[in-house]
């Protein structure tokens, strides 16, 4: 029996630092323009007041939990400080994910933990106004079939009328697309915070270069405190993080 051509590509690339996908290869979920709001801001944990956003201008997509990993266990850290929205605002919850790096105390990444984690996820839809999830985990290149097995099913076990999304380091949009098949209605380009890439993603997206990966070309993600001075694609959602609480007067700094 010949051996398919995406096998065949896994078995050449055993060394590779990722793997490459055999799924489908999916894009933005175009629904979500009708869904979301065009501009969104991260609310992180901090005290917030957001009572000043216009809900037909603005989102919020806020920390609602950590959850923490280790060994066999799965921590939650929740929220612990008040966040205040205007009426009718579309709120997104947002669940980070950390693993603990010390080579004792490396995860197992199980079925188990994996079934916690889906549990305390879907539970973020109970608090008010949530319309959305939003999984934030900066996968290690060992933890991705992890990560893989958690979106789907995840997404399985949501309402089909939730959107399911996910912040994407930049570098991954911008040429590693190891989760090309992962079952979300977008993934956000984090083009912040960027650590050793920061120079060539700017670079990248000064030349006027669009992500490389489908489930990123629906929205940005900047920082007001970290601006980027490249064109942007015109049309698509832009999510806004600040490492301090926002005040009305930042709004302006956001056109």
């Amino acid at each position: 029996m010949p051996v398919p051509t995406c096998i065949r590509i896994l078995l050449l690339l055993v060394a590779a630092t990722t793997l490459p996908s055999c799924g489908t290869t999916r894009s933005v979920n175009p629904e979500l323009d009708q869904k979301l709001p065009p501009r969104i801001l991260w609310a992180w944990e901090r005290k917030e007041d957001l009572r000043f956003l216009d809900p037909k201008r603005f989102g919020v997509a806020f920390l609602a939990q950590t959850l923490k990993l280790n060994t066999s266990n799965v921590s939650l850290v929740p929220r612990r400080q008040p966040l205040e929205v205007a009426p009718g605002s579309f709120m997104i919850a947002v669940t980070r994910i950390e693993t603990d790096k010390r080579k004792e105390a490396r995860p197992i990444l199980d079925a188990d933990q994996r079934r916690r984690m889906i549990e305390l996820i879907k539970q973020t839809l109970e608090l008010p106004d949530v319309k959305a999830i939003q999984i934030d985990f900066d996968a290690g290149v060992s933890e991705r079939r992890f990560y893989r097995d958690l979106m789907n099913s995840l997404r399985s076990e949501l309402p089909a009328d939730i959107p399911l999304t996910m912040t994407a380091l930049a570098s991954w949009c911008a040429g590693d697309n190891w989760f090309s098949d992962l079952p979300v209605d977008e993934a956000i380009p984090m083009a912040f915070v960027m650590g050793a890439d920061s120079e060539r993603v700017k670079e990248f997206l000064a030349k006027g270069n669009d992500w490389r990966e489908p489930l990123c070309r629906g929205s940005y993600g900047f920082a007001v405190d970290e601006p980027i001075d490249a064109p942007l694609k015109s049309g698509r959602r832009i999510y806004f993080f600040k490492s301090s609480a926002w005040v009305e007067e930042d709004l302006a700094r956001l056109k």
